[in-house]
């Protein structure tokens, strides 16, 4: 999961949090914000515009195409507000939704996942699974899934019990159910991780219906285990795999490295550290890839660059690590549409969204993301592959671990034990 260099000096960290996310790199109720506009750095990376944009969402509202106007400048929208969603959770860590049905579904760290109203109400056990989860520090459940067509499967991403390695399995949950089935469909993917953190989490269906999964370089610092810029294991990568076309999975003929010569089957995009959380708008992947000790990176790929390299550890960020320069300035490597510093308490980038919900027109297409330690919320545009507006909104909170989008694209935050609704006011 996260990765952060500073998290003991966060002040406002639940205790229960500080230990379930605090491995370093190196080794409170909702409300309005206090903004600042602008974010500290931003880098340019070859990206397409989306002011014209073919929405394709698996958790979201229904694909559409339309044109925006020319958006007001962010630091006009209004203050963000955040409003508490029910009662609290034990460790809420992502939040999601499935076709034809309205109600929402959360993961807990510790192994439960829940559902309940938009309102917060009626709160069910959907999934019970911490006899098999190993919850502590970066591990437990991590991520969750419902296949788009087929919204009676549903995959959770977690790390076993008893040598922490690494599981993505199928359940069943029958449509109008309550719970689903105890015992497992089949387990997709196993595999043993050499160290506590780095564990990635994410898993989503992108726009053509493969399932993508998120897996870091395999933990320590620096990337200890020469994951990185390897692109024959599965870690420090993001997988892509067919899980209609086999058994228990397939590789899609178009995955870079399909035939296995000059890399994993499974491996879609490779040189990441830990990407916490990703997610897809229209065919655009956006990547909150967790830094080392000095930047946090935002990564936007567009269609069709499976194979590409994102750097890890010859860059952190946009910045020379594990050089030589040679290597530093290849031209190759996928650069990140904007990056920030550990400075003012941050140190853990927490991925998001793009906006594309109907409460707020003038924030479609704003890119929503924010930092673990600081618990800021973050907002970009991006236009001609670069970004060209942002701002800070600071809610008051910490140990801000994800964020998560309903039917009609509106979005929620995960911190503390809370999840929370995002809004705005004038």
């Amino acid at each position: 999961m996260h990765s952060p260099n500073t998290l003991g000096s966060v002040k406002r960290a639940l205790p229960a949090l500080i230990v379930l996310l605090a491995l370093a790199a190196c080794g409170d109720d909702g409300g309005s914000s206090t903004s600042r506009a602008g974010l500290a750095t931003t880098t340019t990376g070859a990206v397409p515009s989306p002011t014209t944009t073919a929405v394709t969402s698996t958790t979201g509202p229904p694909a559409t195409t339309t044109t925006q106007p020319e958006p007001i400048p962010l630091d006009e929208v209004g203050e963000l507000t955040i409003e508490p969603v029910g009662d609290r959770l034990p460790t809420p860590i992502f939040l999601t939704v499935r076709a034809d049905d309205e109600r929402l579904y959360v993961a807990n760290q510790n192994g439960v996942i829940d559902s309940m109203t938009d309102s917060g109400e009626d709160l069910q056990v959907v999934l019970d699974l911490r006899d098999k989860v190993w919850f502590a520090n970066e591990r437990g459940l991590l991520g969750l899934a419902f296949h788009p067509s087929d919204p009676e499967r549903m995959f959770v991403h977690y790390s076993r019990s008893g040598d922490y390695a690494t599981m993505i399995e199928e359940y069943h949950l029958p449509v109008d159910a309550v719970a689903a089935d105890p015992d497992p469909v089949r387990t997709i993917l196993t595999h043993r991780q050499p160290a506590a953190n780095h564990n990635g989490g994410m898993l989503a269906f992108g726009p053509d219906g493969y399932l993508y999964i998120a897996l870091g370089d395999g933990g320590g610092g620096g990337d200890t285990y020469g994951n990185g810029q390897d692109p024959f294991t599965i870690l420090g990568a993001i997988l892509r795999i067919d899980v209609d076309g086999g058994e228990p999975f397939a590789i899609p003929d178009d995955n870079p490295f399909a035939d296995g010569e000059d890399g994993a089957p499974e491996v879609w995009l490779w040189g990441l550290r830990n990407p916490w959380r990703f997610s897809f708008d229209g065919g655009a992947m956006w990547i909150a890839d967790v830094g080392q000790r000095s930047w946090e990176e935002i990564d936007l790929v567009p269609p069709g660059r499976g194979g590409a390299n994102l750097g890890w550890p010859i860059l952190e960020g946009s910045h020379c690590f594990d050089g030589p320069q040679s290597r530093c300035d290849d031209n190759d490597f996928i650069s990140p549409v904007h990056e920030y510093s550990h400075e003012e308490g941050r140190c853990s980038v927490t991925g998001g969204y793009v906006y594309r919900g109907s409460d707020h027109p003038d924030l479609v297409d704003a890119y929503f993301f924010g930092d673990y330690c600081s618990g800021e919320i973050m907002v970009i545009r991006v236009g001609e592959g670069t970004v060209v507006d942002s701002r800070v909104f600071d809610v008051g909170i910490g140990t801000l671990t994800s964020f998560g989008v309903d039917h009609d694209g509106e979005l929620y935050v995960m911190a503390g034990n809370q999840v929370y609704r995002v809004g705005f006011e004038a």
